[in-house]
């Protein structure tokens, strides 16, 4: 059905060919319905240099964008059995005109139109789904642990981070003072994500922009705020050891906190330098013995399914790296009857693998001529496999990244050794995996691009299961702006502050064995719809000015 004030169906206009259309869903009440349309076009007219205001007329908004292109929207609406109150909005834009605009131009109006905040009924609904970190917040909110700080955060743009940064705000940091570096993947959420967070007043950066972390402790500073980076990947510490070698300023750095072992790794051999501490929610306990699962089992899902061939038993597998998350990638491999091989550079790691019963040796190159792998997983969160690697390769061979970013396989290589650029495998909704052919005659298909397969086409591990780590993110920041830290990496102190701060009793409660009482839900008035955390988009729905919380 149509909404009751803005309702038909778009009709063609003489003189303009429609180029493009494209749609966002939105779950809302539905006479919300008429107030989110209008901010979605205010929000194209402000980003269009003619600076028309939409016009309506029989049921459609429209607007000139740029010379000879013309933007219309109109709204539906859908009814859901059962949901009374809870209804599908469909906020729809065609982009007709003269003569027909690059794809370029297409793709930037598409995405602006798609950074439609979410509603108040979707806030709630996810932090619903992260109940570890509104217990967090309600144990660290007295006396507002994170007022006084610019907090940055490296994310996967996904709708936890919404929830995120509003418990951050709740902790007392200014969200007009946050930075949120994106990361790049293609989440179905993601544009959805970075409007909402610029609704707040976040500043949003690309994480591989290399000024955004400088820029950030430049408005602390002015704000008299002093930064603290909650980083996914290490984009932040390192540039502050090379900015204090280099003696350019850096800023007074409160303190990092890390959650992967990518971001670990990059301050191998520069701890002395730290002059902050770093919070390694990456190495703890918390993070290794429980994450790990849902990462490794939500890796091989994925990779088997990108595979051609269905049968996967009795075939030879290859997992690179024994962490934490290897090591779970074997076990499930394992338990799908494939013949699985290991490698690691630590011995340790490598002893306790052969003693699992895996196939392993201490060379790489010679366990990948010898077991012949038909699928690779590389976790180390570093290069495992480059020319040496790729040319003892026996059997073609499908290569599945579990680290962050596109780090895992050396693919400039394996472009070289190929001698041309990589041909699609022709697999219907598989874009990103590519094909090489090496010199030997061996095909070998990169998944998912090179990067993390966990992350490909999907949203990662659920929102319930990254609330364990995100609240272990919150209780990391507060711990920083403890009195008396110490400046350095100590994995340790991340384990006795997680481990005593009631995060894992919270998760047994919930998680464990039936108490014979049912879990009570969160009754604070804090994480009501009409807390501050969930008023970050009221303004749309009641038709007011902005309300932002500080």
């Amino acid at each position: 059905m149509t909404s009751p004030l803005l309702q038909g169906e778009p009709r063609p206009v003489e003189g303009l060919v429609p180029f493009a259309a494209t749609t966002v869903d939105v779950t809302a009440s539905p006479q919300d319905g008429p107030s989110l349309l209008l901010r979605a076009a205010a929000r194209l007219t402000a980003a269009a240099p003619l600076g028309d205001q939409p016009a309506l007329a029989r049921g459609e908004l429209t607007c000139r964008l740029e010379p000879g292109l013309q933007a219309r929207m109109f709204l539906t609406t859908e009814m859901r059995p059962g949901a009374a109150a809870d209804r599908l909005l469909r906020l729809n834009l065609t982009l007709s005109g003269s003569s027909a605009p690059s794809a370029a131009v297409l793709a930037r109006w598409a995405e602006i139109w798609h950074r439609q905040p979410l509603s108040a009924l979707e806030v709630e609904r996810v932090a619903g789904e992260l109940p570890l970190m509104n217990a967090t917040v309600e144990r660290l909110r007295p006396g507002k642990p994170l007022a006084g700080y610019a907090l940055l955060v490296t994310g996967h743009f996904l709708t936890d981070l919404v929830h995120l940064v509003g418990c951050l705000g709740e902790l007392g940091a200014p969200l007009e003072a946050v930075t949120v570096l994106r990361k790049d993947y293609a989440y179905q959420w993601r544009d959805r994500v970075h409007g909402h967070l610029q609704e707040w007043g976040v500043t949003v950066a690309d994480c591989t922009d290399s000024r955004a972390v400088h820029e950030h402790a430049v408005r602390a500073d002015r704000a008299g705020l002093r930064p603290l980076a909650l980083d996914d990947g290490g984009y932040v510490a390192p540039q502050l050891l090379d900015a204090a070698r280099a003696g350019t300023w850096a800023g007074d750095w409160a303190g990092v906190v890390e959650q992967t072992m990518s971001g670990v790794y990059k301050l191998r051999g520069r701890e002395p330098e730290l002059t902050f501490p770093v919070f390694s929610v990456a190495q703890s306990r918390l993070k290794g013995r429980i994450e790990s699962y849902w990462i490794a089992d939500q890796a091989v899902t994925t990779a088997l399914s990108l595979l051609p061939a269905p049968k996967i038993e009795g075939q030879p597998a290859l997992v690179i790296g024994y962490g934490n998350v290897g090591a779970q990638i074997a076990d499930i491999l394992a338990r799908r009857r494939m013949r699985v091989a290991v490698h690691d550079a630590d011995i340790l790691h490598l002893i306790e693998a052969h003693e699992r019963g895996y196939t392993t040796a201490r060379s790489l190159p010679d366990l990948l001529g010898d077991h012949a792998p038909l699928l690779v997983f590389g976790a180390t969160g570093r290069t495992s496999m480059s020319s040496p690697e790729f040319t003892a390769l026996r059997r073609p061979a499908y290569l599945a990244s579990v680290s962050s970013r596109d780090v895992e396989f050396d693919l400039a290589a394996l472009e070289a050794l190929s001698g041309r650029r990589p041909a699609s495998p022709g697999t219907a909704g598989h874009r990103p995996s590519s094909t090489y052919g090496l010199p030997s005659g061996v095909d070998v298909t990169v998944l998912a691009g090179g990067r993390p397969v966990n992350f490909y086409e999907t949203d990662s591990i659920s929102n319930l299961h990254s609330d364990l780590v995100y609240a272990g993110m919150l209780t990391g920041a507060c711990a920083v702006t403890a009195p008396a830290t110490t400046p350095g990496l100590d994995p340790a102190w991340a384990d006795e502050v997680l481990e005593e701060s009631g995060l894992l009793q919270d998760y047994y409660h919930r998680y464990g064995p039936p108490a014979g009482r049912p879990i009570p839900a969160s009754t604070n008035p804090e994480f009501a719809p009409t807390s501050p955390v969930h008023r970050g988009f009221a303004d749309l729905t009641a038709g007011g000015e902005d309300t932002r919380h500080n």
